[in-house]
């Protein structure tokens, strides 16, 4: 499949040249020796479509609770690939797109691909998962809804589900206008951005995690933690068996996340997001929202800048 084709199969009109500095293919489709081709694929995490099991494990939630999502959108675009030794670039451009990651395609959304690049290591690569604004477009199985939906309130992500243990059961439906740039991407062994292989093609996958919320700390690297949801338990405030965005930003961060040393949670990284003058769950959670862009499964991408 040429560039041409994958592009305007996305919507994108603009010629190749716009998205790739550097790189070409001849009129056949075939790559010059040396080259190859690499496909941007946004893949979710396996907590997203499977939720996460109460256990011991390391990905397991150590309280007992059972998490389950029913819906999980998130915006993302800006995804650009480059060679700090010659500045050749492969990016995205203005591409926006919303994606339902708790249906996504069991091979995730292309969301560009680039043929004709030199076969060598594009050590920068970074993804953007912004604020949702007009003009940006849904991929298959996403629904246009699902675009006006996170378009209407801005939100960077928007997931529903539930808590579940026992007979105990908690839901909520949350959105966040966390937009974040993520960069400086490098895969679980610190292989920094990917390799594109001569003749052949590497699929580079920005990952969306969906446990980041139950983590005991905001993780800024290697992700040493434990998972908890008991606080979404104890912000009920009302009882009503539903946790609310309102909710969150009454309850008390100290009292819902017991703090190190006694208890297990360290939140000195959460920032007063809301800008109320206080710290509070929501804070906490908008925090982790904020960590959600990985690399190639459990690759991080520990440069994260907030956006408007």
């Amino acid at each position: 499949m040429n560039s041409r084709t994958v592009l305007a199969g996305l919507g994108l009109a603009l010629p190749l040249s716009i998205f790739v500095l550097g790189a070409c293919s001849d009129e056949g489709g075939t790559q010059p020796a040396g080259t190859g081709t690499a496909q941007f694929v946004v893949v979710p995490e396996d907590s997203v479509p499977e939720g996460l099991e109460p256990g011991t494990e390391p990905e397991q939630v150590k309280d007992g609770w059972k998490v389950t999502y029913d819906r999980f959108l998130v915006s993302i675009s800006s995804l650009v690939a480059k060679r700090s030794d010659t500045g050749e670039q492969a990016a995205s451009g203005d591409a926006r797109y919303v994606l339902d990651l708790k249906n996504a395609p069991t091979t995730g959304y292309v969301v560009a691909e680039f043929p004709g690049l030199a076969a060598a290591r594009y050590d920068k690569f970074g993804f953007s998962l912004p604020n949702a604004s007009a003009g940006a477009k849904p991929l298959a199985p996403t629904s246009q809804a699902d675009v006006d939906f996170m378009v209407k309130d801005g939100f960077s992500v928007y997931f529903e589900g539930a808590v579940e243990k026992g007979a105990e059961k908690y839901t909520f439906k949350w959105g966040f206008k966390a937009g974040t740039a993520f960069a400086e991407c490098a895969t679980e062994d610190g292989q920094p951005g990917f390799a594109v292989p001569s003749g052949g093609t590497v699929q580079v996958k920005p990952t969306i995690h969906g446990d980041h919320w139950f983590f005991t700390n905001v993780t800024q690297g290697a992700e040493v933690t434990e998972r908890r949801a008991e606080w979404i338990k104890t912000c009920d405030k009302d009882g009503n068996k539903e946790t609310t965005l309102a909710e969150l930003k009454l309850c008390d961060l100290a009292t819902a996340l017991p703090q190190k040393p006694a208890g297990p949670y360290d939140v000195t990284a959460v920032k007063d997001e809301d800008g109320d003058g206080k710290v509070s769950v929501f804070d906490y959670v908008q925090s982790q929202a904020r960590t959600l862009g990985d690399f190639q499964g459990d690759g991080e991408c520990p440069t994260r800048t907030p956006l408007p």
